[in-house]
């Protein structure tokens, strides 16, 4: 199996018309690219070539990329052109501090109400996160991490949270996409976070499911937190 092909999650099958929707769609196209490691921290997203990488025209493109630099995802260079952040450690452990408050109430909610074939779906993406793993590919491996994640974030049924913890993934999908090793303990292991959390939803168990995500936050802070400048 092989990772080369992998490809962001899609959004819908056509663009929408008008420019208020054409930029919100160059927005959502864009922010899925920070969030599934598209981008690493010092890449410059230059508007034509990324415009036509869209299939857009400029306009919509530059209102983008201006609505991320005002959410902090982006910044503008000497040149204004907008740039992915280097990430330093303390903002990474700010931002993974955040993350972790977070998505403990989107765990909880999972744990009160996710269903059989949601719990399905998120094996088959850790299955796919285990393959990566296994083939030794650092980048692959990042962002089925990142798919498992936001695969069981879309079933939680706390839009505002999951919208303020999308917000904070794009800054985490470049320091993933960065990795250029695998996490510290395999996902194939049964003491995995992961598949301890998976046993504690299907047990319905709030507790459990936390006490899993907190380990798995330690065991990426482990894995992230070396690649990162002082």
């Amino acid at each position: 199996m092989t990772f080369n092909t992998i490809t962001i999650p899609a959004q819908g099958e056509s663009r929408p018309e008008g420019r208020g929707a054409l930029a919100a769609y160059a927005y959502q196209q864009i922010r899925d690219q920070l969030i599934y490691c598209r981008y690493q921290g010092g890449e410059r997203l230059v508007l034509r070539p990324l415009a036509a990488s869209l299939g857009l025209s400029p306009t919509p493109v530059r209102e983008a990329l201006l609505r991320l630099v005002s959410e902090q995802a982006l910044v503008l260079d000497e040149r204004n052109t907008a740039c992915v952040p280097l990430t330093s450690r303390p903002v990474f452990l700010d931002i993974h501090g955040v993350r972790e408050v977070l998505e403990e109430r989107v765990t909880r909610d999972l744990a009160a109400h996710i269903t059989p074939e949601q719990i399905a779906v998120l094996e088959e993406k850790h299955a796919a996160f285990i393959a990566a793993y296994e083939a030794g590919e650092p980048h692959a491996t990042a962002i089925t991490n990142v798919y498992f994640h936001s695969t069981g974030a879309g079933f939680s049924r706390l839009s505002v949270t999951v919208g303020l913890i999308r917000g904070l993934w794009t800054r985490m999908g470049p320091i993933y996409a960065a990795a250029n090793g695998l996490p510290t303990i395999s996902p194939a292991n049964p003491d995995h976070p992961h598949l301890q959390l998976l046993q504690a939803f299907r047990a319905g168990d709030a507790d459990a499911a936390v006490k899993a995500l907190k380990r798995d936050f330690m065991q990426a802070k482990e894995w992230l937190e070396p690649l990162l400048p002082g």
